[in-house]
């Protein structure tokens, strides 16, 4: 009896699914581990494939871009560690390494590394709490950095940057909006030297219109002229530096030449003086700092601090890299920027310097220099090495007021038009709500409180949609108006006729998996077509991690390209319950990714749109027309289809 129960025990094992699965899963996995992990290896040092490619008539623009940064970095170096509160030398000291360290781990050839402004406000709050427990301003920013990095290496080590997705684009918007306002009110005190400033929206808008006679002339005349010196450079720049190259660099560099201009000023008016005119820096930058590691006790009181920073970082850091890389035409590795994130703050803050991430205008000034490769960033790294070590006098002179003025007219920028909002609104209530609370709460509560608040709703609001799901007879559904149950995944049909490729979505588009949606379907089709254009050996690109994904995307499915024009693509929605902001954003990225890749304009089709995914799509203002009626041009339009048979 017990021998029979054994047989068939051991019958039931062999036979089942899921531990047949797990024993060929074992059999396999010493014969691929070497490879795996020689190839894992190889990933985490993408110096190792572009270096062999580098061409040496590449050198000359990566030494100007460099260069450039170099100029850039030191202004902002100084005036992000103001923001956050820590004395203004630590900003070079945070600026050096990032540079360097990207050109090994890096995966873009453009973005640039370095103190940012949000990070710089982050790091204020956690200095204002915790610097009342007796620690110095300097290290609470260095503890944070350690455990930004730590937070960082996890996520990047082990793949899970896609928890990032659940910030949606919306929630990002209202944050970075009332971060970049909460930024600009803190600088009023020093733009017109006022001393005793409270920290907080209402407590600044508060003692700046109660202290107005308090203001000193010559602080508002350094820190007006500074703004203003700075527009008209901008608008120079808008009027003739598309025409003449040496105007846009020095536009490019306004910051940079505003500061010198007024910290000569500043030498020469408060050099004989025992009492500047205005509020210095008081720089005393001695030279790089050797290498020391935080207690542990100030680690345990920043790990939770550092929790809204490390999200609020890679997002940032990952949305330039993406927009940088469609623009140019490659393509970096989420998972790989993630490392280097956490491999560059751990070492930053080891030697003294704050958290850092991907900084939107040293990224576009990088790409406009012409950057080749990662390779700039030597150049940026040795300019800041030089100004610690040589310029660090100079740097003691800098007004205060002219810190600020840089700081505002960088971050003003920054902050979302009411055009994005009144979108949002438009599109998906849900979507402007948690913009809303994010906005607010970031705006008079606190930044890491918005953020969670924020995201929070979203997915309460998620949860509540996928415990609510409608459902239909289907005798009683018209084409379109059905709803189908949940499980992701995107196929392209087999046969479509020549010219179109049909891809058919199986889920909502939404925040959490909108950019994977829109990532699968275009390398599906990509996978299945050439590019327009191929670079020649002068214009190769440097990086061919992009290419290798395709290639491997083929050999996994067996595809061979075609060198067919693509003409029209056809997304089967007939299966999308839902759309959100981010989702119909993603389906207009890639409509113009798709286009930019083949070179020249397609007809796109949404086949089976449920009447709410459409009329989300018309308050998104997509301009569709109806496809079952008569039509003569479609004129770049998109062709709305009842079902999927009448789009093919």
């Amino acid at each position: 009896m017990k021998l029979a129960n054994l047989d068939r025990l051991r019958e039931r094992c062999y036979s089942d699914e899921t531990i047949s699965r797990v024993r060929k899963g074992l059999r396999t996995l010493p014969a691929q581990l070497p490879s795996a992990a020689g190839q894992y290896l190889i990933d985490k040092v993408p110096i190792a494939q572009w270096l062999p490619r580098y061409m040496l008539k590449w050198l000359v623009y990566d030494l100007i871009a460099g260069l450039t940064i170099g100029f850039l970095m030191v202004p902002q170096g100084l005036a992000y560690a103001k923001i956050a509160k820590i004395p203004v030398e630590f900003g070079l000291y945070s600026s050096w390494l990032p540079s360097a360290i990207y050109v090994v781990m890096g995966t873009s050839k453009d973005l640039s590394t370095g103190p940012t402004s949000i990070l710089a406000l982050l790091t204020a709050e956690a200095v204002q709490e915790i610097s009342k427990e007796g620690y110095t301003p300097q290290a609470i920013a260095s503890a944070m950095s350690m455990m930004i990095g730590v937070y960082s290496l996890v996520l990047g080590l082990l793949k899970l940057g896609f928890v990032l997705d659940y910030v949606s684009a919306p929630v990002l918007s209202g944050f970075v909006s009332a971060a970049a306002i909460t930024i600009m009110l803190g600088q009023i005190g020093s733009l017109v030297g006022l001393d005793n400033m409270r920290s907080g929206t209402a407590n600044i808008i508060h003692d700046v219109l109660t202290q107005i006679p308090q203001m000193k002339p010559f602080t508002v005349i350094i820190g007006l002229g500074g703004m203003v010196s700075l527009y008209a450079l901008e608008l120079i720049g808008r009027q003739w530096g598309k025409k003449h190259p040496a105007i846009q660099f020095a536009v490019s560099s306004r910051a940079v030449l505003i500061l010198m201009v007024f910290t000569t000023i500043s030498f020469l008016v408060n050099k004989n003086r025992e009492t500047p005119l205005w509020s210095l820096s008081n720089a005393k930058a001695n030279g790089i700092l050797p290498p020391k590691t935080p207690g542990t006790d100030l680690l345990q009181k920043v790990a939770t601090k550092s929790i809204a920073p490390v999200v609020t970082a890679a997002l940032e850091h990952l949305a330039i890299g993406k927009a940088f890389s469609r623009k140019n035409s490659y393509a970096i590795d989420q998972s790989q920027e993630l490392c280097y994130l956490g491999v560059t703050n751990l070492l930053n803050g080891l030697f003294g310097g704050m958290s850092v991430s991907g900084a939107m205008s040293r990224t576009a000034v990088n790409s406009e220099c012409g950057a080749r490769s990662p390779l700039n960033g030597v150049f940026t790294a040795g300019f800041v090495i030089l100004t610690i070590y040589k310029l660090a006098g100079v740097l003691f002179w800098i007004p205060q007021a002219t810190l600020s003025a840089i700081i505002i007219m960088a971050i003003i920028h920054v902050v979302g038009p009411i055009s994005l909002f009144i979108k949002i609104w438009r599109i998906s209530f849900a979507d402007f709500t948690a913009s809303m609370l994010s906005f607010w709460v970031t705006l008079f509560v606190s930044t890491e409180t918005g953020i969670a608040v924020a995201v929070g709703f979203s997915i309460a609001y998620t949860m509540v949609r996928l415990a609510f799901v409608k459902t239909s007879l289907a005798s009683a559904t018209t084409p379109g108006e059905g709803y189908a149950s949940f499980g992701y995944s995107l196929k392209l049909n087999g046969t479509p006729p020549k010219g179109m490729e049909v891809i058919n979505l199986q889920d909502a588009v939404f925040f959490p998996n909108a950019e994977r949606v829109k990532t699968d379907a275009l390398e599906s089709i990509q996978a299945r077509y050439y590019p327009a254009a191929a670079f020649d050996s002068d214009e190769r690109s440097w990086s061919v991690a992009a290419q290798k994904r395709l290639e491997w995307i083929r050999r996994a499915g067996n595809i061979a390209p075609s060198s067919g024009l693509l003409r029209v693509v056809v997304l089967n929605f007939t299966q999308v319950p839902f759309i959100d902001t981010s989702g119909a954003s993603a389906i207009q990225d890639f409509r113009n990714e798709v286009e930019k890749y083949i070179g020249h304009p397609i007809e796109l089709r949404l086949a089976g749109l449920a009447s709410g995914v459409r009329r989300r799509f018309e308050r998104a203002n997509w301009d569709l027309v109806d496809g079952d009626t008569e039509f003569d041009n479609v004129g770049g339009r998109t062709v709305v289809y009842s079902s999927l048979e009448k789009a093919i």
